[in-house]
């Protein structure tokens, strides 16, 4: 005979939700994996809802990820567990969030020309530096604030800094001197 058990239901569905969906336990580069896997949900979010919508999507999503990760990190009993990706996912849709998208025009006084996809993909390797090599103050975070919170934080730093990054390259035209700007186009 089965029976219900709420602590069972409770590990698997923080599991799933911890390690985006199955995502966080690839064999090579479970972040990277599970940054990717974010990129394909927020394309797919961003077409279904309003940017309000969104948002308040992507906050439900960081305080849920507080609490999965959380408890997926007490049950695996490793610090930041690899295995755990919902932080990246979280951090990436804020990132996707802030930046022009398909449905936008960028002003017309801005003088670079930009492709979304190319933006995008200058995003994605800008937040996977900081995301794994923990640049100050990311650092300071992943090693003070502990549990769901520390796991969650440290990437919502990553994608602050990600997006200040990106503000400087549109700023400063910093795009056109990019190896492989032109070829991309």
């Amino acid at each position: 005979m089965c029976t219900f058990s709420f602590h069972r239901m409770k590990t698997i569905v923080s599991y799933f939700i911890a390690t985006g969906f199955g995502s966080g336990y690839s064999k090579y580069m479970p972040g990277t994996i599970g940054t990717l896997w974010a990129w394909i949900m927020f394309l797919i979010l961003d077409y279904l809802f309003i940017d309000i919508a969104l948002f308040i999507i992507i906050l439900i999503t960081f305080i849920v990820g507080i609490a999965t990760s959380g408890f997926v990190e007490d049950h695996l009993k490793k610090k930041d567990a690899s295995e755990i990706v919902i932080d990246e996912i979280v951090a990436f849709w804020l990132i996707l969030f802030f930046l022009p998208r398909l449905d936008e025009s960028l002003p017309t006084t801005q003088a670079i020309d930009y492709s979304y996809l190319f933006i995008q993909i200058q995003a994605f390797v800008i937040f996977r530096f900081f995301d794994i090599f923990k640049v100050w103050p990311t650092n300071i975070i992943d090693k003070k604030v502990r549990g769901g919170l520390g796991i969650m934080l440290d990437d919502i730093i990553a994608a602050l800094q990600t997006l200040f990054v990106l503000s400087i390259f549109f700023r400063f035209g910093l795009n056109h001197n990019l190896p492989g700007y032109e070829s991309f186009l």
